[in-house]
Order: C-alpha cells, then structure tokens, then sequence
C-alpha cells in the first residue's frame, strides 16, 4: 500500500464527514473515485474538495448548496442596498434625475425674475450702484437655492431686495410684463 493511498474512514475523519458523503463526492466527480477497493489518493481528495468549496463560495459549483449560497448573498446585497436607501445615504438614478432637473428648474426660473427686479430697482442708478445692486441679487438668489429641497416651492413666495433696495417686497413673476 502506498503512503498516498487511504482508505475511506480516513478521507472521511480528515475532511470532517461521513465515509458515505466521500463516496458521493467521488460519485460526483468533486474527488477522484479510488484507485483499487476502497483506497483513496488523499492528496487528489483533498485537493479536490479545496477546489470544490472554493467553487461553492464563488458560486460556480453550480449544485443545490452553491445556489442557496448564492440566493443567500443576493437577499443580503438587496437588504444592504434597502437599508442604504431607508437611511437616506442612497437615491435611484430616476430620483437623482429627477430631483436635479427640478434645481435646474428652479435656478432658470429663479435667474428668469432678476431682469424685473432690477428694473424695478434701478431707475436712474449709476453704473457702479446697478452692478452692486444685480450682484446682491445674484448672490441671495444663489443664497436662496444653496438650500433648495425638491419639495421647497420658493418660486411662489415673494423675494425681497437686499439692502432694503427698491422700496421693499418685488411682486411675484405672474406673466405680465414691468412698467406699463
């Protein structure tokens, strides 16, 4: 008997199962079948089912148990993917889509009402006070939209000029052209 040659307690006792589970695995063609009556290579065995479990964690071994593996580490990567999104640290590309079209959205019309609210707060303003005057404007529209939310309706509700400029509150864009 060679020294690499046991029999199939010893496969079994080595791999931790029983001396029938060693004769399916033979069977299945994960280990080599024995060489003569029930004496197994242990080397070929135990390299085999290294590779075999290696399979398995991969998912490649294509078997019942490999499958349920695989199932098992899908749910996990869904729940992960759930939990992400209920604790706010994930959004769906349609709602990432979504919500930065309607900031692009609320910046035109935000950038849309400055020209009627300049008019109404520069009548015979010089150069340098008209350029102070858009600037401030500027800087609260974006002041404004830094905390913009997709829910925020900011575009119905009045805007004041800064500095008290204009006389107080501009009137709400309604469509209706400036002046008269």
């Amino acid at each position: 008997m060679s020294a690499n040659l046991v029999s199939v307690d010893a496969v079994a006792r080595l791999m931790d199962m029983t001396p029938r589970r060693v004769q399916q695995l033979a069977n299945e063609g994960v280990i080599p079948k024995p060489k003569s009556r029930g004496q197994y290579e242990i080397f070929a065995c135990v390299i085999g089912y290294i590779r075999h479990l290696r399979g398995m964690l991969d998912g490649d071994a294509g078997d019942l148990l490999s499958e349920k593996m695989r199932l098992t580490r899908a749910q996990a990567d869904k729940t992960e993917i759930e939990a992400a999104r209920i604790k706010g640290e994930l959004v769906s590309l349609a709602d990432a889509e979504r919500g930065w079209s309607a900031l692009v959205g609320a910046f035109r019309a935000k950038m849309l009402t400055l020209p009627q609210r300049a008019a109404i707060a520069m009548p015979n303003k010089t150069e340098p006070e008209a350029e102070r005057i858009l600037t401030d404007m500027v800087y609260e529209a974006l002041a404004e939209l830094s905390g913009w939310k997709p829910d925020d309706d900011d575009d119905a509700e009045p805007i004041t000029l800064p500095s008290g400029e204009g006389g107080g509150a501009a009137a709400v864009d309604d469509g209706e052209p400036v002046g008269g």
